[in-house]
């Protein structure tokens, strides 16, 4: 390695992605709005404690606030899962869990201080008013948003509504004609099967980013597709995927394994133990299996591992994952927030809990750093030795995090927004492509030196030299911006794969 230092190692996991790693019951309170219980007539001291200090603390006080302060007081000294979500909040972040919100149905970027659409979901209400890709959208029911300084977080507020509504929006269009345009909002679904393809003739890969409503409908239609191109073999992968509903992930792993097989358990000190078994007819319960995971593998997407792993059906392949074995239930308070407390723990089918470690002794949030002090993400047999009883799934298959190709120059260019910039004015100037499909692109779609090379003096000339190994790998990111332009955001995912070492890893163990 060139460099396996911790900030290289932390470099990696943090450009990769963020995550959230929760496993959600879905049970007898599913959809109800919960009162919490009520007791006699006396407050309690909180109540007491609350009121006293809101009528005489020297400065004012919020109420809100200071309750919220108080419950979030309380769980944190649970352990590391149990939440409070303020009414505010909740509808945010519960939408990946639904799989859908109300919108337009764009994906855009902030271009040149502009909102910039650069995909239109198919069949969603933008493309049916005929919004297309490089359109500028300046002006939202009658605000102007161009040249404002806007954040992403404004357009979301803006675009974002109630399925039914309508938002009036002024397009500018590439031949700088501006067209006002009524959009309905309707369901615009959020995706948590991103991307799937053949890697080769008889492989097949899917990837999985989340748990949500409607993961196992995605999944099986994304296998259905590869099963009919002839694959034989998949590769599964639940990379920072950071979990969601504990029934999805039983539905998922219940296509790969026979009648009868144990998946998982749960089990609680107010929570009898409740065992889940697969059914019959999974649509693949046979073909060859394997499962990428990594240190943001978490919750739902350890169930999955876990039952595959036990039950001999497939192997794991990657880095121990995050370790999150308790199981959240959603209690909806009468204000619409909502208390999500652990009720239970779950367990491998050989009786495992996938939970690491925690409490008064333990920082639990100092866990990634342990890992790469330990060498635990660059060594195998660091692994092994120093991870045996501290959760999380164990691969069979171990493959150290890639320091080798690191370019800290790279990822200070590519993760700058002059290069993001640069990405798209490239799509701008050749908008189209003569590729039909994201494996002819990845073969011959070629970039020239010289664009890239003035780019890089003329926004970065501190730099005087660029070796040959930093122009190869900007090319390379070059390609898989380009390549969400010309296709969609599908496309980076399977462009990837082409130079994933973990994917690389899991074809030769196949082939094996």
């Amino acid at each position: 390695m060139k460099n396996n230092s911790r900030s290289v190692i932390l470099g990696l996991l943090l450009f990769s992605g963020f995550f959230s790693a929760a496993t959600y019951w879905i049970g007898i309170h599913q959809g109800k709005n919960l009162s919490p219980n009520t007791h006699n007539n006396k407050s309690s001291n909180i109540d007491i404690i609350l009121e006293h200090l809101l009528n005489n603390y020297v400065d004012t006080l919020e109420k809100i606030k200071l309750s919220e302060n108080s419950i979030n007081t309380i769980l944190k000294n649970l352990d590391p899962h149990s939440s409070y979500i303020p009414a505010r909040k909740r509808q945010r972040l519960n939408e990946s869990l639904v799989g859908h919100f109300g919108g337009i149905g764009i994906r855009f970027m902030i271009y040149n201080d502009t909102l910039t659409v650069v995909d239109v979901i198919a069949d969603g209400p933008s493309e049916s008013a005929n919004i297309e890709k490089r359109d500028r959208i300046i002006n939202i029911d009658g605000e102007n948003v161009a040249g404002v300084n806007l954040k992403n977080e404004d357009v979301l507020k803006k675009l974002k509504g109630t399925v039914g509504s309508t938002v009036k929006l002024s397009i500018l269009k590439p031949n700088k004609n501006i067209q006002v345009k009524d959009i309905i909002r309707g369901t615009i679904p959020l995706k948590s099967v991103p991307a799937y393809s053949m890697l080769n003739r008889e492989t097949g890969y899917i990837k999985i980013s989340s748990f949500s409503n409607s993961t196992d409908i995605e999944f099986r239609n994304a296998l259905k597709s590869l099963l009919l191109k002839n694959a034989k073999s998949l590769v599964l992968d639940l990379r920072f995927n950071g979990g969601g509903y504990l029934h999805q992930a039983i539905n998922i792993a219940d296509e790969f394994l026979k009648e009868n097989r144990l998946i998982v358990y749960t089990e609680g000190a107010h929570s009898e133990r409740r065992s889940f078994y697969s059914k019959s007819n999974g649509l693949f319960e046979d073909g060859k299996l394997i499962i990428l995971v990594n240190s943001s593998t978490a919750s739902a997407s350890e169930i999955v591992s876990g039952a595959i792993q036990d039950n001999g059906r497939g192997k794991i392949l990657g880095r121990r994952t995050f370790g999150k074995g308790l199981v959240q239930q959603p209690l909806v308070l009468p204000d619409s927030s909502e208390l999500r407390i652990t009720i239970s723990r779950y367990y491998t089918p050989s009786g495992k809990c996938i939970q690491k470690p925690y409490g008064d002794s333990i920082n639990y949030e100092n866990d990634l750093f342990d890992r790469i002090e330990s060498g635990e993400l660059t060594n195998h047999d660091s692994l092994f030795e120093k991870s045996k009883f501290k959760g999380g799934i164990i691969p069979d298959l171990y493959s150290p995090i890639d320091t080798l190709n690191y370019n800290d120059q790279v990822n200070r260019i590519i993760y700058d927004r002059k290069w993001r910039n640069f990405c798209f004015n490239y799509y701008e100037r050749y908008p189209f492509t003569k590729h039909s499909d994201i494996h002819k692109f990845y073969r011959g779609f070629k970039i020239k030196n010289k664009e890239l090379e003035d780019f890089l003096k003329n926004n970065y000339s501190e730099t005087k030299t660029y070796d040959k190994s930093t122009i190869e790998d900007l090319k390379w990111s070059l390609k898989i911006e380009l390549s969400s332009y010309y296709f969609s955001d599908q496309a980076r995912y399977i462009l990837s794969t082409y130079k994933d070492n973990d994917v690389e890893k899991a074809l030769k163990a196949l082939s094996n």
